[in-house]
């Protein structure tokens, strides 16, 4: 979060905390780090969606590694740039690269942008009600670092993102 670009409107100090415990949790991708990232950064409620993958609570979110590809061993997300979307700070867009390295040492990277929302920005701990994030995985893909969804065609193939 140090060499991001911040916006001129104020954030308080505890959104931006906030912000930085979420991206710590959230690269840090653990059992824990997933239990901390529900009961510390999300409302009891909230909502974690990345592309169509949609969590909604925190017993869904605290377990959104364990649909994650066991083959990244590391993620780092680089905030560029914060934007406000409302007039009480409540409402933040970031843009930025997500960095992910697999088991085998490939290195994959690719441009994301986020959607932060919380209860209310002027609590000393706000909490997240909606975390979108927008990113392609195929550079990912491409590498063997993540698989793509399968799915089940009327065939009943399996067919994956790129061919069967």
């Amino acid at each position: 979060m140090d060499g991001a670009e911040w916006p001129s409107q104020p954030i308080s100090k505890a959104m931006k905390r906030l912000l930085a415990r979420f991206y710590t949790l959230i690269d840090a991708a653990t059992p824990e780090s997933s239990e901390q990232l529900a009961n510390q950064v999300f409302s009891e409620n909230g909502e974690f969606v990345v592309n169509k993958r949609r969590m909604q609570g925190r017993e869904q979110i605290m377990n959104w590694h364990n649909k994650s590809s066991g083959d990244v061993v590391s993620r780092r997300h680089e905030v560029h740039k914060i934007y406000v979307c409302s007039e009480s700070g409540d409402d933040l867009l970031m843009t930025g690269t997500l960095t992910m390295k697999s088991d085998q040492g490939l290195v994959g990277e690719t441009s994301y942008s986020a959607r932060c929302v919380v209860n209310d920005a002027a609590l000393p701990k706000p909490k997240v009600e909606l975390w979108q994030f927008w990113l392609d995985p195929t550079p990912f893909f491409d590498l063997g670092i993540m698989r793509p969804p399968i799915r089940r065609m009327s065939s009943g193939i399996l067919d994956t993102i790129g061919g069967r």
